[in-house]
């Protein structure tokens, strides 16, 4: 077996106007499960993108021992074919073998297709489906009409049916429920397969994580163990840093008070020396000797000097949030609502009262964006009444990022519907990581990490009272997730959020509402929730709900 399966060295990677990274070397070896973090915008996927060779490096060598590698994207190629069959084309050997016998008589393909057992693809394909909990109902739907977090579990299913044997996964919690995340921790824990994956889910990290690769604009750095011990390790590293360079600038300027020191002795001896007084002229040249030896460490000190360790750039936002009076904001009394024939909950009620924090949790598909959007007012419900209070103010951040506008550069989607002046406008997106020329980038040119940095900007602007946050961090890089999360949990106001981050929900939650099934308001947070729930009756509940997929019958109480 080869001790890499990946070796990469010096590569680097030139945009039109600036060099995206440089100096990058690292190595994956067979079984690793490594998690590429880094900034918003430093190059992690366009890294994957090399690695796969759909584009090309600018310089630099990658060495490839596996040959059949797997792919999770963050955003799949639109596409109108089925669920099924994406996944019977993600093994395309049996696939051509199988549709070629449909369209021919000759018994040569008939016994390719079945030396190949092309025809066992169909239910191969199922299996997988089945085993990533994607519901029978929707194989037959076009993928382009699917859920985020449907089209996530149709990828991964394509990898069961590949069989890659390296695989490189993009963000691939983005949009995924609980019990799908379970299962991919699980399958990543049972898998020998090499993984590099892009997160920026710090739960996700914790739990598969061999190793974290740090991509900067000038290295990529490894660190031994998952995201909690990658913490540890920088905050060490900045630790040991300050401590030199503290002890470098204690050493820089003793050597130059002492240089100083020699030099005036000098000088003064120089000034009393004479060819007739040869003990003050070797004084002098004694003094001479001194200041230019220490001169000369003073130029290794600042040869090796170490620079000063500094933050690294995050934004700097404090939400504000209009008085309220009123000790309830709004409250929903029986609400159902459906999309045509499926019932998405039903008999729903409950409060939002000052002070509330609630998490809303439950499986792709159960209705969690939907219930957002009721309560903001974007949709209505089909039975049951939603009453808000006439000085209720919401803000809404938007799973899709719908909210923001189309054309024009961050700037003008920024100052859209304010009165602010240009001057404050700039001020407000530097806090945000947005400086100089950049806040004239086009917006459909922006990152989604981007996107999401003025999605939260504009809210800033909003005043309101109750945030209602449908998946704030995906995309967003673990620095600024973690900014987010700081300024958030200070908000003097009420926050509704669906999130799929578990240290986002545990920080944040101090109610949660479950839409599993038989929506359920919980008076605790999502940690506490958990604690509260056996382990063993958490997986009972989790194989009920599979079989419960699978045929249909199982009415399950999750009270």
């Amino acid at each position: 077996m080869p001790t890499e399966i990946l070796s990469i060295h010096d590569l680097r990677f030139d945009l039109p106007q600036q060099t995206l990274f440089q100096h990058i070397s690292f190595s994956i070896h067979p079984g690793e499960h490594v998690a590429l973090v880094g900034a918003n915008g430093v190059g992690k996927t366009t890294l994957l993108h090399v690695i796969l060779q759909q584009t090309q490096p600018t310089s630099g060598d990658i060495f490839r021992v596996y040959t059949n590698p797997g792919h999770v994207a963050q955003h799949r190629t639109s596409s109108n074919d089925s669920a099924l069959r994406l996944v019977e084309q993600a093994d395309l050997l049996r696939y051509q073998a199988r549709e070629q016998t449909m369209q021919s008589t000759s018994l040569e393909d008939y016994q390719a297709a079945l030396d190949l057992d092309a025809f066992s693809l169909e239910a191969d394909a199922a299996r997988a489906l089945k085993e990533v909990q994607l519901p029978e109902h929707v194989w037959s739907h076009p993928f382009d009409t699917l859920s985020g977090g449907e089209q996530t579990r149709i990828q991964l299913a394509c990898l069961l049916v590949q069989k890659p044997d390296f695989i490189l996964l993009d963000e691939p919690t983005n949009h995924l429920d609980t019990d799908t995340l379970d299962w991919l921790i699980d399958w990543m824990h049972q898998t020998s397969t090499a993984i590099l994956y892009v997160s920026h889910e710090r739960a996700f990290i914790d739990a598969t994580a061999d190793a974290v690769i740090e991509l900067t604009a000038d290295c990529a750095t490894r660190y031994k163990g998952n995201y909690q011990a990658y913490r540890h390790q920088k905050d060490q590293e900045l630790l040991t840093q300050q401590r030199q360079y503290e002890k470098q600038e204690k050493t820089r300027k003793e050597l130059k008070r002492m240089i100083t020191r020699y030099q005036n002795w000098h000088q003064q001896a120089v000034a009393h020396a004479s060819e007739r007084d040869p003990y003050a002229k070797k004084k002098a040249a004694k003094q001479a000797k001194k200041f230019k030896a220490k001169e000369k460490q003073l130029e290794h000190v600042l040869d090796q000097r170490i620079t000063k360790p500094e933050a690294a750039a995050s934004v700097h936002v404090s939400f504000e949030a209009t008085s309220f009076a009123a000790k309830q904001l709004l409250s929903l009394d029986t609400v159902s609502f459906s999309y045509g024939t499926l019932p998405l909950f039903e008999q729903l009620s409950f409060s939002i009262q000052q002070g509330d924090r609630i998490a809303v949790i439950g499986r792709n598909g159960s209705g969690k964006t939907t219930l957002l959007r009721l309560i903001q007012g974007e949709l209505a419900p089909h039975q049951g009444t939603i009453k808000r209070h006439p000085s209720l103010t919401i803000g809404y951040f938007s799973q899709a990022l719908s909210n923001l506008p189309t054309s024009g550069s961050l700037l003008d989607a920024l100052m859209q519907d304010t009165t602010i002046s240009e001057t404050d406008a700039r001020t407000l997106l530097a806090c945000f990581l947005f400086r100089r020329d950049h806040v004239y980038k086009p917006i459909a040119e922006a990152s989604m990490g981007e996107r999401c940095r003025l999605a939260f900007l504009r809210l800033y602007f909003s005043g309101a009272r109750l945030l209602i946050l449908d998946e704030p961090t995906n995309y967003l890089d673990l620095t600024t997730r973690e900014q987010i999360e700081a300024a958030l949990d200070v908000f003097p106001g009420e926050l509704l959020f669906v999130s799929h981050d578990r240290y986002f929900n545990d920080r944040l939650s101090n109610r949660t509402i479950t839409l599993d099934q038989a929506p359920t308001v919980h008076p605790v947070g999502t940690k506490q929730l958990r604690e509260q729930q056996p382990s063993d009756l958490h997986a009972i509940q989790n194989d009920l709900r599979r079989l419960d997929d699978l045929t249909g019958t199982i009415d399950f109480d999750h009270s």
